[in-house]
């Protein structure tokens, strides 16, 4: 073969890869461009019969609403550099006396023991658990130890808990987030409570750090509220995730007597859906409450105002790419491979759809990956026959009257939808300079949701490999918690 003869082989594969990457766009643009009109609809609707605010009460009814003894599970592997700090500011924060703090800690981790030591001798409603099993184990098989110790308290104190909450180390919590999880669960009759998740970085340029507030945010509010309305299933985030006593007896039946499936690197995915099958209540909720707060006005000085904000957990991500992009590559294990084998594709259209977006990375991660290398291919195409008569002319690339190019005006529809989307909840949220910055932030975040399909995918094909089958590693995250100063510039 010639080396024209190569160039063309080169250009024939760019071409199928073409074909499969606008045609993967497009079933994937159609479907987000979906939820977005969805989103709208429900909401114009909702606004219209009066309903646009859920549970449909005032701030000071929350807040006067009669406390039931509530739990709160915090599980903590090699945490000592968050801990303390984490669960002062919590018992400081949260406006709800009627708490009790079990966190989880390991018998060979003698550092974070010690900095929960230092908190229960001081708040006696904080409770030191010790892992039956060295660490580290799984989130899960530690939640599992910390649950078991709360019944036990409950017997030897005569304490009933009506709901069980479990947060993070790293996790800032919201004043009134506990208010929530009483009224929903205690008068709604919610099972499962879950609340938004607001990232937070240092810095605003870092993409590793801020492009997990750009796709939580427009989650949290949008696409999660589309996802109850469609299917009713709402899957645990992993952090403000509040339970009825019944949720909690619920999986522990389903799972012979451990509530959290140990099996699962992403616990939290499945047990909503465990717990929708089970014919339970599930609520995602996004409520806003007024507070008075120190805010900056546009001249300089600083004044105490009743402000509107919403009940999120707030935290610090990886603000690094290695970091990141192993996070993420354990989420897709849990959602992707781990959940099409634990779940597989229940009855239920509504279901089936709900899931199919939670796995379509698997091709649209890919496919963004191949739309960069045909963009690049194609703009050097272009500059090579602009600067170059006498450059080898290829037939054209996709002919004027093909169907390809249907599919891509409608991608570049479904793109502009992406963006404004993302501009506006990001604007909305995190401010105008931020939301600017979303969108440059839709390349990085595909880089790195790439990288992490990647490596999902080798960890679960190497779990599978020998004769004897092994879970995937848990990899554990590095957290980090703000001081007294930075927590009053976020929370």
């Amino acid at each position: 073969m010639e080396i024209i003869d190569y160039i063309s082989l080169y250009w024939l594969i760019i071409k199928l890869m073409t074909f499969f990457t606008v045609i993967i766009l497009f079933i994937s643009g159609a479907d987000d461009f979906f939820i977005d009109v969805y989103y709208w609809i429900r909401r114009g609707f909702k606004s219209s019969i009066g309903e646009e605010k859920y549970p449909n009460i005032s701030t000071q009814e929350l807040i006067n609403h009669p406390e039931k003894p509530l739990a709160l599970m915090v599980p903590a592997w090699d945490e000592a550099v968050v801990i303390e700090k984490m669960l002062l500011n919590t018992l400081k924060t949260f406006q709800y006396k009627n708490l009790h703090i079990f966190v989880g800690t390991y018998p060979n981790d003698p550092a974070t023991q010690e900095k929960v030591d230092k908190v229960t001798a001081i708040h006696h409603n904080v409770h030191k658990v010790i892992n039956k099993t060295p660490g580290g184990t799984t989130k899960a098989d530690c939640l599992n130890n910390v649950i078991n110790y709360i019944f036990e308290y409950e017997k030897a104190s005569d304490i009933e808990f009506t709901t069980i909450t479990y947060h993070d180390s790293e996790d800032i919590v919201h004043p009134m987030e506990l208010k929530l999880a009483n009224y929903m669960i205690g008068t709604e009759s919610k099972d499962l409570m879950q609340i938004p998740v607001m990232p937070l970085t240092t810095n605003p340029l870092n993409f590793n750090g801020t492009h997990y507030q750009d796709e939580f945010i427009e989650t949290g509010f949008k696409d999660m509220l589309v996802r109850e309305s469609i299917s009713g299933y709402v899957p645990s985030s992993g952090v403000a995730t509040s339970f009825s006593k019944k949720a909690i007896a619920t999986l522990s039946r389903l799972n012979n007597g451990i509530v959290f499936n140990t099996k699962s690197l992403t616990e939290d995915y499945d047990i909503g859906y465990r717990l929708l099958s089970e014919g339970l209540n599930l609520a995602f909720v996004t409520f806003p409450v007024k507070v008075t707060k120190k805010v900056k006005t546009w001249y300089g000085t600083v004044e105490e105002r009743e402000v509107e904000e919403y009940i999120v957990s707030k935290g610090y991500f990886p603000t690094k790419f290695l970091q990141a992009y192993r996070q993420k590559s354990r989420w897709m294990v849990g959602i992707i491979f781990q959940g099409n084998r634990d779940i597989g594709w229940p009855k239920g259209l509504g279901l089936k759809y709900i899931l199919y977006r939670d796995r379509k990375a698997i091709f649209t991660h890919p496919a963004n990956l191949f739309a960069y290398i045909i963009m690049f291919n194609l703009i050097y195409l272009s500059l090579t026959y602009h600067f170059n008569d006498e450059a080898w002319h290829f037939p054209e690339f996709i002919p004027e009257d093909s169907w390809l190019w249907i599919l891509i005006y409608c991608n570049a529809i479904f793109l502009m939808s992406r963006f404004f989307h993302r501009f506006y909840f990001v604007n909305k949220f995190y401010g105008f300079s931020s939301a600017i910055l979303s969108i440059p932030r839709l390349i990085w975040g595909n880089i790195v949701n790439l990288f992490a399909l990647v490596r999902a995918f080798s960890q679960y094909r190497d779990s599978k490999k020998g004769t004897v089958k092994k879970e995937v590693k848990w990899d554990k995250t590095d957290h980090e918690f703000p001081d007294e100063i930075e927590i009053t510039k976020v929370a």
